[in-house]
């Protein structure tokens, strides 16, 4: 079943959020790689997907149901929509705010980011989020001027290893703290990272890297190099959220701890696809299995056209999907 839902305001340009929902012998599984994306990358999507349907769940007994704490999150907002946006949070103590959009400048950034931090209070972790936008020299620039902001990391400044060793050496002494995400989440591996020493922080997507199994070995990594380790969404719905979570649960579990996840961005969806959709409360979301609203699936149905071009997609990433399966398997 392939839905179209759109976003209450506009993340990264993305305005509708297109999911093809899977049902499987134990439950529903997301597949929701962005329409971009290689077939390559999207067979890990899918893989999450087919490992959420076809898993009867990764949770044993002795691990909390305890709720994850997660962080707010900021797209480009008006500065006058900030403090509203902030409530959609209740109880966070820490926002991440997506910075060098396209359409902005660092002065832009400079006034959110001030306007974001007003808003939450002195005692909030704030985290920024340049997607692998600026070039070096940006960043040193930007995050020098940034830093007055009291950051807790910034995630993906810049694009490469190169650029990230580069940088993390410029900013040596600054305190500043470096995440890695589309460097993991592209490669599916910790190797150059940790190697190089790009990055202070590991952030994990499950979606993008196919499943909790493969996310949880590479939180191990992380943790044994001795990077933090986040876990963060890829704009799921809650159907695909509830994995992150359990992911979550998981990592907590066997490192004893966990920092405050991205799991929070069903916030963006005008309509969610389940009858319990996820809310934050207290800072934090629940562990749950979604029901499945049958109505709203057929309420937000896809224009045929879509549909007929992501079971397309299926046919080509399925094989690929089930061969990295496998070989986990094995």
């Amino acid at each position: 079943v392939v839905v179209a839902i759109p976003f209450r305001i506009p993340f990264r340009g993305v305005t509708v959020r297109e999911v093809m929902f899977l049902r499987g012998s134990w439950r529903v599984g997301e597949w929701s790689a962005f329409q971009e994306y290689s077939d390559e990358a999207s067979a890990r999507w899918l893989a999450m997907a087919l490992e959420q349907a076809y898993h009867p769940g990764l949770l044993e007994p002795d691990v909390s149901r305890a709720p994850i704490s997660v962080n707010a999150i900021f797209p480009a907002l008006p500065i006058e929509e900030i403090p509203g946006w902030w409530q959609e949070f209740p109880g966070a103590t820490s926002a991440k705010i997506k910075v060098a959009e396209s359409s902005s400048s660092l002065q832009a950034d400079m006034t959110r980011v001030n306007a974001v931090r007003e808003t939450i209070g002195r005692e909030a972790a704030l985290r920024l989020d340049a997607n692998g936008r600026w070039s070096v020299d940006e960043a040193e620039d930007a995050l020098q001027r940034l830093s007055v902001f009291s950051l807790d990391y910034v995630e993906q400044p810049v694009a490469t290893i190169d650029e990230m060793v580069e940088l993390k050496r410029r900013l040596e002494g600054s305190g500043i703290r470096l995440a890695a995400d589309e460097l993991i989440r592209e490669s599916s591996s910790l190797d150059d990272v940790t190697s190089e020493g790009a990055a202070d922080v590991a952030v994990l997507k499950v979606s993008p890297l196919g499943g909790i199994q493969p996310t949880l070995e590479l939180a191990r990594q992380a943790n044994a190099a001795g990077l933090e380790v986040v876990l963060s969404s890829a704009l799921e719905t809650s159907v695909g959220l509830s994995w992150g979570i359990q992911a979550a649960a998981l990592i907590r579990h066997e490192l004893g701890s966990l920092p405050d996840a991205g799991l929070a961005t069903s916030a963006f969806f005008e309509q969610d696809v389940v009858s319990n959709p996820i809310h934050v409360s207290d800072g934090a979301v629940p562990l749950f299995e979604p029901e499945i609203d049958e109505s709203l699936l057929q309420q937000l149905s896809a224009p045929a056209e879509r549909t007929r071009w992501w079971r397309e997609r299926l046919r080509r990433c399925l094989p690929l999907a089930l061969d990295a399966l496998e070989s986990r398997s094995s």
